[in-house]
């Protein structure tokens, strides 16, 4: 009697497994955490009104700082009103409690306010309007990184945004192509949209190494060939808010919540003004913030933008947080991966050494690029240049240490 066959899995699947990851980890969140008070801090808002009939209102959190927030009331989506700006703190009551991550709230979180107490403010001479944060909406994508005082705790640095534009620089500082890799990859696995964004062409213009021009070239329109938008520009230059690939940007920032990200140097803000922001000045953190309000120093920042949509600018990041995907999921995450998935001779190929794998033998014959295999192996093995697999929940994301790529491999083997 012959055995049935083996069910073979395809990119539905992968998708499938992809989504019940998602949910997993929300689940493995929610049951980490160390009380109940902490837990109810989210509460759908289905149950707002109920809670604070009358005197709460939905909000956006434009800002976070580590005693207070800053936050602008959003009666409906995206119906944000960023020039009204109210001072907030968390609700007492959750103050108290041990957290699973280094913030209660972070820049995105659309959460229920209320008005503060005579005598129960953060500031006793703010001119702001002062409110306490009572509940979170569910989070449903994030953009974290390992929280540099805790090394095992997350830090969310914004959440609930429609796309991330990925912010590289050809030169000064010398674009990682491991780490575009990378960020592509977390933006495939929560669902959110990347854009690369390459910044300073002029530096590539005028470079000389003929090898870097090549590889530059050749990687953008690998890229593009994968279907994602790639967009090369000079922000400094003379009139760039008119060149067409600046217009071009402009029109997929409307109507949608971006996330700029990148690392320090690589000219995010420069970018960002371009597009109208209603906050551009940068204001070193002084006593004097509950008069001034916002800044735009080293904080995560929501900003309404001239062309229609928001962004969140992010600080330079040189690490941040990627979840520990089995391989069937995080080939997922590599689109010239998912047609090949089910082609594997065993159902729960890694894409390494196992005979009869798919992936393998694509990347040998050079329908998936060496790069953007050794990414993959990168993030799977933990080998990121860095601190590597810390422990079993999250792999660390960061640029290389020198010498290395953002892949985590001798910069040689490019």
């Amino acid at each position: 009697m012959r055995r049935p066959p083996k069910h073979r899995w395809t990119e539905d699947d992968a998708q499938d497994r992809l989504e019940r990851v998602g949910r997993m980890r929300r689940r493995e969140r929610k049951s980490n955490r160390t009380s109940d008070l902490t837990e109810h801090f989210e509460l759908a808002e289905a149950g707002w009104a109920e809670k604070f009939p009358g005197a709460g209102f939905a909000a956006r959190v434009v800002e976070v700082h580590k005693r207070y927030a800053f936050v602008s009331p959003e009666p409906t989506a995206l119906d944000i009103q960023t020039r009204d700006v109210r001072l907030a703190t968390i609700a007492r009551k959750f103050l108290t409690t041990k957290r699973e991550g280094r913030n209660f709230v972070c820049v995105g979180d659309r959460v229920l306010c209320t008005p503060a107490e005579p005598g129960k403010q953060v500031s006793s001479t703010s001119e702001l309007p002062q409110v306490v944060i009572q509940h979170l909406a569910p989070r449903s994508r994030r953009l974290s990184r390992r929280d540099p005082a805790i090394p095992g705790r997350e830090h969310i640095l914004a959440t609930g945004m429609d796309q991330v534009v990925v912010v590289a620089s050809y030169r000064n500082p010398t674009v990682r192509w491991g780490l575009i890799d990378r960020y592509v990859c977390l933006c495939e696995g929560e669902g959110i949209r990347p854009i690369i964004l390459l910044n300073k062409r002029d530096l590539l213009d005028t470079e000389e190494d003929a090898d870097f021009v090549r590889e530059c070239q050749e990687r953008e329109a690998e890229y593009q060939r994968l279907g994602y938008l790639v967009i090369s520009v000079q922000a400094n230059a003379r009139g760039a808010s008119k060149k067409a690939e600046i217009i071009e940007l402009a029109n997929v920032l409307r109507g949608r919540v971006t996330a700029f990200s990148g690392h320090s140097g690589v000219g995010k803000s420069s970018v960002i003004n371009l597009f109208g922001p209603e906050l551009v000045q940068a204001v070193e953190p002084d006593e004097d913030i509950f008069y001034k309000g916002r800044h735009t120093t080293s904080y995560a920042s929501f900003l309404k933008l001239d062309c229609g949509g928001f962004v969140i600018d992010t600080p330079g990041i040189r690490s941040f947080m990627i979840q520990d995907y089995d391989p069937i999921t995080l080939s997922h995450c590599f689109i010239e991966m998912r047609p090949l998935i089910g082609q594997c001779k065993f159902r729960e190929c890694r894409h390494i050494e196992e005979p009869g794998c798919a992936v393998r033998s694509a990347a040998d014959a050079g329908l998936i690029k060496p790069w953007r295999y050794r990414s993959y192996l990168g993030i799977l093995l933990g080998e990121t240049g860095r601190e590597g697999r810390i422990d079993a929940d999250r792999v660390e994301v960061s640029d290389a240490e020198p010498g290395l790529d953002g892949a985590g491999l001798p910069a040689e083997e490019e």
